[in-house]
């Protein structure tokens, strides 16, 4: 609340001003029965007909102001709670990109969407009901009190036993709702969640003819989000009509006891008229009153979400006094000594990585091999520090990569992931998402990637449009243009993560051929083994240890796994 209280002082103005013309509105309607209750007893009773048009004309010009003060209301109050949603929009954004992979696989992306969305839509309503009512409600709740007793104090007891039996039925209606609320949050980023599953994946749905599988479990999900909604509902469906039934009996004994009052001269026709008038903005004021009241606890939900994102401590941080990367002297261009790694919030209690120590020399290319799991992937997110290591270090060019700068580290280590990602956009867009190149580098870099091949032919060549996700190219199509837009700019040392996984073995070895030719380190991590046995270093991970290290022939002879892995792709 601290936080949302600190959006709102910039627009200080528009959130004080705002709520005063909303109150001058409520000033206004509270006037209205006291002039009726005028025009009853003066102007019909004495058929005074030009003090009726007086006071109607009074009537007009009050309604007419007090809606002109409401639309300076709603229109600062927009300006507040639209300032308000969009600066805790960007913020919240900015700090899901400053998230390493830790923070993003503890949060989800599904989970962040709907925060950023849903969570941030509802703040933004919730401080547009808070600046509109905050004021005019409680205002018009006392007002219409404190007049009835100026009417009649005997008749306003009415008041006095209406006003906690609705305030009672509010209580326990809030009561048993707040719980279904903060369910309702975790609901919907379930719905978000198969929704996403779904759209990404959908060619493998269909490929294993799982349509049906899939619809009854997105139904499931939503039935599940329904049947919280629906408890709701149903608590909800008997607020309204029970208090309107309470009000109606008080109505009644107000008319009752009115008549008895009225045959002895103490009240006139236009007091009770008042009364009833005052009943139903009192009734009105406490309904809103609830409304306002449960539109926070679904807010306070919303805030804490968003708090949990805002108050993650992120695990890779850049110091203040950032090194800049230098060409000094250094044996090693990396090397790792006695690095452990375990992820956040694993169950295992020994680390993924165990006391790995390797060195890679400038200008080498070093292969990485091994099983499925075994810590290919993990190594190659620690170089780049995606990850930071749970023990041990990382040193590049002799120096610890905690102390650069992340932008600078990344820019002289590019990586090419397992999954290839092109964004929407020309393919010269994509091309220098590392920083700008001209027409002529990016050609050089395709050449290099095996990909001018095809895209020599594309009609607009580098202004050719990409769909998002790169859905208009093929699976190898994709690979090699991930590769070329890695290649851009020249970077100290290229990973290529199994990224080369969709092309064929010609094409694989012909882009092996050209990625020696550059004057950059190369870490080539594969499953394969034809496509790193020509390294100058190999190293074999098995369960997260180093079991190999060292050329293709020697590996052959001396580790059992990697003579294997082999041997059972040779034959």
């Amino acid at each position: 609340m601290k936080r949302l209280i600190g959006y709102i002082k910039k627009y200080k103005w528009s959130a004080i001003i705002g709520p005063i013309f909303k109150m001058f509105e409520a000033v206004l309607e509270l006037l209205n029965p006291i002039l009726v209750a005028k025009i009853i007893d003066i102007g019909v009773r004495n058929r005074d007909w030009n003090f009726i048009s007086k006071l109607g004309f009074l009537i007009l010009v009050c309604n007419l102001a007090g809606f002109i003060f409401s639309v300076i209301s709603q229109k600062l109050t927009a300006r507040t709670c639209v300032g308000v949603a969009t600066d805790m929009r960007k913020d919240v954004f900015n700090k899901v990109a400053s998230f390493s992979h830790a923070e993003l696989d503890k949060f989800g992306t599904s989970s962040i969407i709907n925060r950023l969305t849903n969570d941030i839509t509802q703040v933004e309503n919730a401080v547009s009901v808070f600046l509109r009512m905050m004021i005019r409600v409680p205002f018009l709740l006392i007002g219409a009190f404190a007049l009835s007793l100026t009417i009649n104090y005997k008749m306003s007891f009415i008041f006095l036993i209406l006003i906690p039996i609705i305030s009672i039925i509010l209580f326990v209606y809030i009561k048993k709702t707040t719980p279904y609320f903060k369910k309702i949050r975790v609901k919907l980023d379930n719905i978000s969640r198969v929704t996403k599953e779904n759209l990404s994946g959908t060619r493998v749905i269909r490929a294993f003819n799982k349509q049906k599988d899939e619809q009854a479990r997105f139904e499931n999900t939503t039935e599940d989000y329904t049947d919280t909604i629906v408890k709701v509902s149903k608590i909800a469906t008997f607020l309204h009509p029970f208090i309107f039934l309470i009000v109606d009996i008080a109505t009644i004994a107000l008319l009752y006891f009115g008549a008895f009052q009225i045959n002895i001269g103490r009240m006139t026709q236009g007091d009770v008229i008042a009364l009833i008038d005052y009943i139903s903005i009192i009734t009105i004021s406490l309904l809103l009153l609830s409304q306002i009241i449960a539109l926070f606890v679904r807010t306070s939900a919303s805030l804490h979400r968003l708090d949990e994102i805002m108050d993650t401590n992120v695990s890779v941080v850049e110091k203040p006094n950032a090194k800049k990367i230098n060409k000094q002297n250094y044996a090693a261009l990396m090397e790792f000594k006695n690095v452990c790694f375990n992820y956040t919030g694993s169950t295992n209690a020994k680390s993924f990585l165990k006391d790995l120590s390797f060195s890679i020399y400038p200008h080498q290319t070093i292969g990485i091999i091994g099983g499925t799991g075994s810590g290919k992937t993990t190594i190659a997110n620690l170089m780049t520090r995606f990850y930071d290591v749970t023990s041990g270090e990382i040193l590049y060019k002799g120096v610890n990569i905690k102390d650069y700068s992340i932008k600078q580290l990344r820019q002289e280590i590019s990586i090419v992931q397992q999954r290839s990602t092109l964004f929407s956009g020309s393919l010269k867009e994509n091309m220098q998402l590392r920083g700008a190149a001209s027409d002529e580098e990016i050609v050089k870099a395709l050449k290099i990637s095996q990909a001018w091949q095809f895209v020599s032919e594309w009609k607009n060549g580098l202004d050719y449009q990409i769909m998002a996700g790169g859905k208009n190219v093929s699976g190898g199509q994709m690979q090699r243009l991930t590769i070329a837009r890695a290649l851009i700019n020249n970077p100290e040392m290229i990973i290529l993560d199994d990224s080369s996984s969709a092309l064929d073995f010609l094409t694989d070895s012909n882009l092996r051929k050209s990625l020696k030719k550059l004057n950059s380190t190369l870490v080539l991590i594969s499953q394969r083994a034809t496509s790193i046995m020509n390294s100058d270093l190999i190293i074999v991970l098995d369960n997260g240890d180093v079991v190999g290290m060292g050329k293709h022939k020697d590996l052959i002879k001396n580790c059992e796994i990697y003579r294997e892995i082999y041997e059972s792709q040779s034959k």
